[in-house]
């Protein structure tokens, strides 16, 4: 997912590397929980199937979180991240 980008960059700001992190955390709780509660109308997958499954939903998620994650290291990198920080936190309810 996008952490190798967050790891890549040792002079990021805290707080955006902390909500990036706490983003794709939200993201991965969700996409856990709603294979979790599909997962009886799914019957007996396959492990093939499971596989396709989890790395479907993966994809899913880096795709969903790319553009996010670029705005928050472009505002990083131009010392312009405190404002896209708290909007990201509050939009998507993410702790301080």
């Amino acid at each position: 997912m996008a952490s190798a980008e967050v790891d890549r960059s040792p002079i990021l700001d805290s707080k955006v590397s902390g909500t990036i992190v706490s983003l794709q955390e939200r993201f991965e709780a969700v996409r856990r929980g709603e294979i979790h509660r599909v997962r009886g109308r799914l019957c007996n997958l396959s492990p093939d199937q499971e596989d396709v499954v989890e790395s479907l939903s993966h994809s899913i998620i880096e795709k969903v979180l790319q553009a996010p994650v670029a705005l928050l290291l472009n505002a990083a990198a131009a010392d312009q991240s405190a404002f896209l920080v708290e909007t990201v936190r509050r939009i998507f309810n993410l702790r301080t």
